[in-house]
Parts: structure tokens; sequence; C-alpha cells
């Protein structure tokens, strides 16, 4: 067996789906493996609004995807507990990085950020989605 196998046969699977969720980050490179119409959505964590479309959401719409961005509300971010709502690290990102530096961003947004989803929020997401392929469900 060579290396290139298991690639293909990873790739014959996505090739296979009609969804793909997945928070930012590398794992979502796998979109390029996704057949055209196929529906792409990203978990966007705080701080992570521009990465996310520059990286994964741009791209996936010139490959021919349907994408749905899911934006994490502060109550689903684990940096919330640790620095509180009215901290800039929850209201304002942007400045965080701008007076504190990418490194840094990167660190608190990227690396140290976990997420815990709001499973009845998600669920509009997910049915839009569906939408999107022709299939319906209800929200009740």
């Amino acid at each position: 067996m060579y290396m290139g196998q298991s690639i293909d046969k990873f790739a014959e699977i996505v090739n296979s789906c009609s969804v793909l969720v997945g928070a930012h980050g590398a794992g979502l490179t796998n979109e390029i493996f996704l057949p055209e119409g196929a529906v792409m959505v990203q978990v966007v964590g705080l701080g992570l609004n521009w990465p996310s479309d520059k990286y994964y959401g741009g791209p996936a719409t010139e490959m021919g995807l349907n994408y749905i961005e899911y934006k994490i509300e502060p109550e689903e971010s684990s940096l919330l507990s640790v620095y509180g709502r009215d901290h800039p690290v929850i209201i304002d990102p942007a400045a965080i990085e701008a007076e504190k530096g990418y490194q840094l961003a990167r660190a608190l947004y990227l690396i140290a950020q976990n997420f815990n989803i709001d499973v009845v929020r998600f669920r509009e997401t997910l049915v839009k989605a569906l939408g999107l392929l022709g299939h319906s469900a209800s929200l009740g």
C-alpha cells in the first residue's frame, strides 16, 4: 500500500458527502474534496471572522459549494468564563489583535478557545443547510 491510497480513500468518502460541518481550522481544508453543490458549514469562533471568510468561506464559494457560517455567541466560547462579558477579548477581538498583535490573537482565538455550541440555535443552521440541498425540516 502506498501513502496516497489513504488520501484517495478519504477524498472518495468526503466526495460522497452532501454537508461538511467543522470548526474553523485546518480540518476545513477537506472542503476541496466535496462535490460541487455540497454545503460547507463553518463554526466561527470569536475573533475569527476575517480568517474564516478568507481561508474557507471565499474558497468554498469559488469551488461551487454552498457556504454557511454559524457564528458563536460569547456564551458558547470558553473565553467568556476566563475574561468575563465586558472584557475586550470578548467584545472587541479586532482591538485585541491591533493592540497585542497577531500572535497573541492567534493564541487566544484559535488555540485557547473552545466551543460549547447551543444546539437549539445551531439547529437553524442545519435546517438551512438541508434547504440548500432541496430537503426540508421543521424548526418545531
